[in-house]
């Protein structure tokens, strides 16, 4: 039990502790941000904050051990730039090395530079702040004059691999840009329907104006083909005989096109427009018409199989689909809705309705899922109803979507945009650009089956192009290993703290630092290699300023001459912020750590606050101030009692 008039025990330890007072600011701001805002406190932001921190705190780390014998090293920075620019060279020369080759040159590089620098001090007795911003400069310019100002990919380097994979995969990963190969040139604006003949080659309907052509497959157009009045192609439906029935804008007259090129008209709905076209069986076929919107079961040979289903929805059909069970299903707009129709008894019933403006295209997966595309004047979305639930699969970052394929696995395959760019969307997995398609122009989209090409309908000329199902790229392992390394900066951080830490508690030559920056002279007479040991910390500091070189290299994939600009103030800050005193002989790479995470994480907070990058150097400087103010009230702890009379003067 504690004495009247002295402090407890147990909060005399805690003052005692010397970094008590930066972990108690770095421990406030975290708990402050984590309330405040919902993203600090994520996994990935603490992640990211520990692998921002690492390279700082690795050089900080040596520079604890110089500033404990009463020294100082501004040239942490450059020597950082200096041996990462040697250990690029020695990765990309064209005979290639070893990842440990390149390595060990850049940890032999900082070492001979922080040797240079101690012996500079030692045996020629000049400076340390002289020497080291000497040092500083000298680095700098060797690294800038050698690489001539210019960066070093280091993306591709070592002996390359290729590898392909499928686009069409669920889960594999696209390595990448599948080829796209224009294939034919239309005599219309755009192509807006593709469909595979079933004796061989496609039909493409094309716009502006409406054309047929079926090309075999040499790509060579065989039948050229101009139904009389009609500006669009909207629905192709290949026969088994080789023909094609086509509909479109304006819908007055279904059109058949023989394989010869020969064209009659089978029906005459008197509609604005041919919307949907399915096959229903060998003998017969669906049309959906629109204005006035009707669905019809209509025979090969022209005649109606029953009487027209009309639906009085003036003109709001825009598609048409079989579902699972032989029901007629049915995309409206405005309002937008699914309504399925009993073919039978022409019963009619809603199973979707949108906030939306329009639903378009629907299709049915292998599963009997319904997939469909829904939005405003230009549909953004790609939807899927499954067991009666909407799902949304994506949303275009490029409206509007204008076709998709759905493939096994429930991945699709979508053009979208102005120029029909082709997105990759797979389950678990967010989407992925796989084509530009600048300049080919994307409109539609058609399967023909694993292993061939997907086609695509283009547009400005109008044409017909593929785009193969299987991209392939040419990898470099020793380069993706290399540029994998950032992730172990955080565990190589806390085991290099451990070890100096180590040495410093239990090590006579950790002693020997503390009691140098304590009273040089008397650390002399007590015959202690003063020389030596200085000449070790500055080494050692270059060493680790060698390893922070590889890891930020390793992270940011590219040398940049400039690399650690700057960083000798930050890593001095976080060395004296962790409580190491300038003057020598006090501090700890506890402290310095602690230091190194309070910069840090005081930058992160003030991005998370929305503030910009300009204002951080003013709040790590009342960090440091107010870090300062905080030891000295530590170390005046014992006045401070007393005057408040919770300790007696004996």
């Amino acid at each position: 039990m504690s004495q009247p008039g002295r402090s407890p025990s147990i909060l005399r330890r805690i003052f005692a502790v010397k970094e008590f007072g930066v972990f108690l600011i770095l421990a406030l701001m975290v708990v402050a941000m984590s309330l405040i805002t919902d993203s600090f406190s994520t996994k990935s932001n603490f992640i990211s904050i520990l692998q921002a921190i690492s390279p700082i705190a690795i050089m900080a780390i040596g520079q604890t051990f110089v500033i404990l014998t009463g020294g100082i090293d501004l040239s942490v920075g450059s020597v950082c730039a200096l041996s990462a620019y040697l250990m690029s060279l020695v990765l990309t020369r064209e005979a290639g090395a070893s990842l440990g080759a390149a390595m060990l040159t850049a940890l032999a590089t900082g070492g001979l530079c922080g040797l240079l620098t101690g012996l500079i001090i030692t045996r020629l007795r000049v400076t340390p702040f002289i020497v080291t911003l000497g040092m500083l400069s000298a680095c700098s310019g060797l690294t800038l004059g050698l690489s001539g100002g210019k960066q070093i990919g280091l993306t591709k380097f070592g002996v390359p691999t290729e590898m392909t994979a499928s686009i069409l995969s669920p889960t594999g990963e696209v390595s990448g840009q599948p080829s796209v190969e224009r294939r034919f040139y239309s005599e219309s604006g755009r192509v807006d329907k593709i469909a595979a003949n079933p004796l061989g080659g496609i039909w493409a309907g094309a716009s502006q104006p409406g054309h047929v052509s079926l090309l075999d497959a040499s790509w060579t157009e065989k039948v050229s083909v101009s139904p009389e009045g009609l500006d669009e192609i909207r629905a192709l439906l290949p026969q088994s005989d080789g023909s094609l029935i086509v509909g479109g804008v304006p819908g007055k007259a279904l059109f058949r096109i023989t394989p010869s090129g020969e064209t009659r008209v089978i029906y005459q709905p008197g509609a604005e427009a041919i919307v949907g076209l399915i096959g229903k069986d060998s003998e017969s076929f669906w049309v959906a018409a629109s204005e006035p919107d009707q669905i019809v079961e209509i025979k090969n040979d022209g005649t109606l199989a029953r009487p027209p289903i009309n639906l009085g929805l003036q003109g709001r059909i825009t598609s048409l689909q079989i579902g699972a069970r032989g029901q007629l299903l049915v995309a409206t707009s405005q309002p937008a809705e699914i309504i399925r129709i009993d073919p039978d008894t022409s019963a009619q019933s809603s199973i979707y309705s949108s906030t939306a403006e329009t639903i378009e295209n629907l299709q049915m997966d292998d599963e009997g899922n319904l997939w469909f595309i829904e939005g405003g004047q230009s549909p953004d979305h790609l939807m899927c109803l499954t067991h009666g639930k909407p799902v949304e699969i994506w949303k275009t970052p490029k409206p509007p979507i204008r076709d998709y394929i759905v493939f096994p696995g429930s991945g699709a395959i979508a053009s979208v945009g102005n120029v029909g760019a082709i997105f990759l969307i797979r389950p678990g997995l967010d989407a992925q650009q796989i084509h530009p398609m600048t300049t080919h122009k994307a409109r539609c989209l058609a399967w023909q089956g694993d292993h061939l090409p997907i086609l695509v309908g283009n547009s400005g000329p109008g044409g017909v192009a593929t785009l193969e199902t299987v991209a392939t790229k040419t990898i470099y392992p020793l380069a993706e290993s290399f540029n994998s390394l950032f992730e172990y900066a955080p565990p190589a951080m806390l085991v290099l703290v451990i070890l100096g830490w180590l040495f410093l508690r239990f090590t006579k030559w950790g002693t020997y630092l503390y009691a140098i920056g304590g009273n040089e002279q008397a650390a002399r007479l007590s015959g202690i290699k003063v020389g030596r040991m200085k000449i070790l910390s500055y080494t050692v500091t270059g060493i680790l300023c060698g390893l922070a070189g590889i890891f930020l290299t390793s992270k940011l994939h590219t040398l940049d001459p400039n690399l650690a600009k700057g960083y000798e103030l930050k890593v001095i800050a976080a060395v004296v912020i962790g409580g190491t005193s300038l003057n020598g002989g006090e501090g700890s790479v506890w402290g310095t750590l602690i230091g190194a995470a309070l910069l840090f994480v005081l930058n992160y907070a003030l991005v998370h606050l929305g503030m910009e990058d300009i204002w951080s150097d003013l709040f790590i400087g009342v960090v440091i101030i107010l870090a300062a103010v905080i030891d000295s009230l530590r170390t005046r702890l014992p006045e401070l009692l007393m005057a408040l009379g919770l300790r007696k003067i004996h």
